[in-house]
């Protein structure tokens, strides 16, 4: 994965941060993988995954609700031939998935940032990665956290190197381990493994800068404690956070929403909506922090500039080239994006 270039005059702005949950991935993949196979959330992963006759094999009924807390219980009671069996299967099931070959959700969101900016995700299908993967070496792309670790992620324990799963350590040679996927509720522990502590890091390190911090298809369950405190710590210290943005992007209501996270909300400084597609990066795609800072801090609201509807992921990169075109030929002069929009590009 590349390093954290810098990217034209915008170089020293805040960063857009995504954090992303499961609801993304059913976001991109709402009819299932390439292959028809469904995107698992907590609250039904365990028959999508197919684990419920194993549990009732060793006496667990009727299990409902969260599969962290189901995992919770089977830890807590020292069953570990029952909770590596459970890993694997869940490592299984999550590394068959594949992206289909068109446009998604996940193509819309990582062509819509840049390297300043990050993709923290909670998922551990291979999605998100996959669809960076296609564009990767065409487009600066922006950098992937992966927080509960990821199916398509691996690492060098020895020599703390980390990478795509099917790739070696640089040092040693050796072909990288998978990383961590579950992990008990009740001691979640995001500094044990160097791995999951790196990725934590990297997120707080952004989280302290964010200018604008987008939740998407991510509820912040009860059960996952640390998580939201980890993510508020780094929050609390954002400098900028009086005047930062917060935007939801979910299926519940607004209400829920406000609800469910009006302790990261300053004031009124938060938005709402169902769909990627009419999120802020959307609407100014590769521009999001610098557009909404021109919207309200300069009071020079920038012309929209919505990123189109395409069927071909290709076709979608093709579009927002002259952004990053731009972007690579401002760099390191100091000079600030036109705000000109992509549209405007395409017809000159």
């Amino acid at each position: 994965m590349p390093s954290l270039p810098t990217t034209g005059a915008s170089e020293h702005a805040d960063p857009h941060v995504f954090i992303v949950g499961a609801g993304a991935s059913r976001a991109a993949c709402p009819n299932g993988d390439a292959e028809g196979r469904r995107l698992p959330v907590m609250a039904d992963l365990i028959d999508v995954v197919g684990l419920r006759p194993l549990l009732k094999q060793h006496g667990i009924e009727s299990q409902e609700g969260d599969f962290e807390a189901v995992y919770d219980g089977i830890v807590q009671s020292g069953n570990e031939e029952l909770a590596s069996e459970l890993e694997r299967r869940v490592h299984h099931y999550f590394s068959q998935l594949e992206l289909p070959e068109t446009a998604t959700a996940y193509d819309y969101l990582l062509l819509s940032l840049r390297p300043i900016d990050l993709v923290a995700t909670f998922n551990w299908d291979p999605l998100l990665a996959q669809a960076f993967r296609r564009h990767e070496g065409k487009i600066a792309l922006p950098q992937l956290a992966f927080l509960h670790g990821n199916v398509a992620f691996g690492y060098c324990a020895e020599h703390r190197r980390c990478g795509w799963i099917d790739d070696h350590c640089a040092l040693c040679g050796k072909r990288f381990e998978p990383t961590p996927l579950l992990y008990p509720t009740r001691d979640k522990n995001y500094t044990k493994n160097p791995f999951i502590r790196s990725q934590w890091a990297l997120l707080e390190a952004h989280i302290k800068f964010a200018y604008l911090l987008t939740i998407f298809g991510y509820r912040a369950p009860e059960t996952d404690v640390a998580a939201r405190e980890a993510m508020m710590g780094a929050w609390k210290l954002n400098e900028t956070r009086a005047l930062a943005e917060i935007e939801l992007i979910n299926t519940q209501s607004e209400e829920e929403l406000h609800a469910n996270w009006k302790d990261f909300i300053t004031r009124t400084h938060y938005s709402a909506t169902d769909s990627i597609k009419k999120s802020y990066v959307a609407r100014h795609p590769r521009r999001s922090c610098d557009a909404f800072a021109a919207s309200t801090l300069m009071l020079r609201p920038w012309e929209d500039d919505w990123l189109p509807e395409r069927e071909s992921f290709n076709d979608l990169r093709v579009w927002v080239n002259p952004l990053w075109e731009e972007e690579t030929r401002l760099a390191g002069t100091g000079q600030q994006f036109s705000g000109q929009p992509c549209s405007e590009h395409h017809e000159a």
